[in-house]
């Protein structure tokens, strides 16, 4: 119990852990009566405890890790709190290189997405795309949930046997409050099942709440303008946001620039619509196995990338075409001497 005047002092696994119980009482009264000012401090709170929780793992490995110049580090900063830190994503970095930690792809993009919505609420006060309750409570859900695994298969076994038990009674709060959230997700999902069963051929995964759960509609159909909206969390933008969004945000690829490992960028031209909201990779939930090339404006099927044989480098064929337009061009024996 705290008194009037007692002393302010929170190790990290404590402190952390007391982050992520201030996000479960945000959070676990519905999102139907959840405030702006819950899911301000939900995030903020939530981008905080896994900040600590994860340096604490990395200063067990070693203190000097947290630290962002390791070379410099100086035990005295540590002690006194002057020390300037790492970043989250050099803590990830550190915990899979040095201390063997697993943190997959996805749980890495999540933390990746809570930083930046972070970043905008703390100096901007805004969310990354919106500060919609759902999609709020579907992303926390998603990271607390990686959290209590961390915590329980790679932060508890590395510290004394007694604060690993002092630990204990604040994860079973954590987790009924994990298990309130996402239950109340799954709660929403199983109402939409029926709306959206209909509709899995044109559902994607929602690149806001992460919910298979936004339906994409043509930009025109019969003369009037439609939106794709995620019945999820309402997340609406125009086609060529959507595509944007879905290319950076579920599948990774930098918004302005050619990916060095795949060729491919966030979005490309649609050959039909000439609109730059094709995007190579695209997943429905009628058949989430299998990526195709779809257009967000004109919502067409495009044929995928294939490789020339020619020159080796990934082009769309168009015309029944089996090699670039340039080795196409070279080959012709109508170009110009």
């Amino acid at each position: 119990m705290e008194h009037p005047g007692s002393e302010v002092f929170f190790p990290p696994v404590p402190n952390g852990l007391d982050y992520l119980l201030s996000v479960v009482e945000h959070l676990e009264a519905g999102t139907e009566r959840v405030s702006a000012r819950d899911l301000k401090y939900a995030v903020l709170h939530l981008a905080a405890g896994t900040e600590v929780l994860l340096k604490a793992r990395l200063q067990l490995e070693h203190w000097c890790l947290v630290f962002s110049d390791p070379t410099k580090a100086k035990r005295a900063e540590l002690e006194n709190g002057s020390l300037l830190s790492c970043g989250p994503d050099d803590t990830v970095q550190r915990l899979r290189d040095i201390a063997r930690v697993q943190i997959t792809d996805k749980d890495r993009k999540a933390l990746t997405r809570l930083a930046k919505d972070r970043n905008a609420l703390q100096h901007y006060g805004l969310f990354g795309q919106s500060a919609n309750a759902r999609a709020v409570e579907s992303r926390a859900a998603e990271v607390l949930d990686f959290l209590i695994r961390f915590v329980d298969e790679d932060l508890l076994p590395a510290l004394p046997p007694a604060e690993a038990e002092a630990a204990q009674t604040d994860l079973e709060r954590i987790r009924g409050g994990l298990t309130e959230i996402e239950g109340f997700v799954k709660q929403r999902m199983q109402r939409l099942r029926v709306e959206l069963e209909a509709l899995r051929d044109r559902t994607l995964q929602c690149p806001d709440c992460r919910q298979w759960a936004l339906v994409v509609e043509p930009t025109q159909a019969q003369g009037v303008a439609r939106t794709s909206r995620c019945r999820f969390c309402g997340m609406s933008h125009d086609a060529e946001e959507i595509a944007l969004l879905y290319g950076v945000e579920i599948l990774g690829r930098d918004p302005g620039m050619l990916d060095m490992i795949t060729g491919l960028m966030a979005t490309d031209l649609c050959s039909y619509c000439e609109l730059e909201s094709l995007v190579e990779g695209v997943r429905f939930a009628a058949d989430p196995v299998t990526a195709m090339a779809f257009c967000f404006q004109c919502t067409r099927l495009q044929p995928g990338l294939i490789g020339c044989p020619g020159c080796g480098h990934s082009f769309r064929p168009v015309g029944g075409a089996t090699s670039c337009e340039t080795c196409t061009a070279a080959s012709s024996p109508h170009r110009a001497p």
